[in-house]
């Protein structure tokens, strides 16, 4: 038994073809056979149904185990080969969602060792949820994380680094701009000018929206902060943000809290894989975000 055994029969298990694993592989189908009678040896039992009536391959329970298994073995080795290679590279790959990372950097401005420090790194951008992907398959070695629910993940190390309200924000020449506090439902009266879906700021706003049966007009949605900021502030519509955002702190925007049964949350956590080696520069990292939060919070 041996490594291409464990990948013939995954394959054979979703491939369900003898001719088609053997195709895949670029081997003689009686490679595959005696892959699977090597197993079947090996586990002392049938792997698969012996029926010539079957016209594709059928796996046994055991089959249906064995391959359960041999996928978490095939996805551990693929991360270990990753790890691998990124630590004889000498590259901590980092994962950072735009608006986190504006956030942070407009905190270290004044820091310049800080930055020269972070310069260090490969900085990936992408929405939380692809760089949440690439952090679980191991294509990056860490990440910074926005979420509606905090993040929970078994293989992955979570500290949560902040936590910010959800608000209604306005023009000051809004008739929403007196408002100390509003529902979802009241602000239904005016346009939406959002975040694109890849952003998790629209996961906050369709919670609401389902919430009032989906009756919210969304005039455009942007992947540029500051282009909405700019709209919001000539009063063409109105937004749905967290105050962690850059442009909460323009002068010309008002923002209004939501009533206590319509708050959303947005989380911002750091995360790496628990099988991940924390080299100095990474442990460097994770003691700059710490002490950032504190100042922010």
């Amino acid at each position: 038994m041996n490594l291409h055994d464990f990948e013939y029969f995954n394959a054979l298990g979703d491939l369900l073809s003898f001719t088609a694993v053997s195709n895949h592989f670029g081997v003689s189908q009686p490679t595959i056979t005696y892959a699977v009678k090597r197993l079947e040896q090996y586990y002392n039992c049938n792997l698969i149904y012996k029926d010539p009536s079957h016209r594709t391959v059928v796996l046994t329970d055991e089959g249906k185990i064995l391959k359960i298994h041999i996928e978490s073995i095939l996805e551990e080795l693929a991360l270990t080969q990753r790890a691998i290679e990124h630590s004889k590279n000498h590259q901590n790959h980092i994962g950072f969602p735009p608006i986190i990372r504006a956030k942070i950097l407009a905190q270290l401005l004044n820091d310049k060792e800080a930055i020269s420090f972070l310069s260090k790194f490969d900085l990936v951008s992408g929405g939380s949820e692809e760089l949440l992907a690439k952090l679980i398959s191991g294509s990056i070695d860490f990440s910074l994380i926005g979420s509606i629910a905090p993040l929970m993940h078994p293989n992955l190390f979570v500290k949560l680094l902040y936590q910010r309200e959800f608000y209604i924000f306005v023009s000051k020449d809004n008739a929403l701009a007196s408002r100390q506090e509003i529902s979802f439902k009241e602000a239904l009266d005016y346009p939406f000018i959002l975040l694109d879906e890849s952003f998790v700021h629209m996961e906050a706003f369709q919670n609401l929206n389902e919430k009032y049966k989906k009756k919210a007009k969304v005039l455009f949605n942007f992947s540029d902060i500051h282009t909405i900021g700019q709209l919001v502030n000539s009063n063409v519509g109105i937004t749905l943000m967290t105050d962690f955002l850059p442009f909460a702190d323009m002068d010309s925007l008002i923002k209004i809290p939501l009533i206590p049964e319509d708050k959303q949350i947005f989380h911002v956590q750091y995360a790496y894989l628990r099988s991940t080696l924390l080299n100095a520069d990474l442990k460097e990292l994770i003691r700059l975000l710490d002490e950032l939060n504190e100042k922010i919070n």
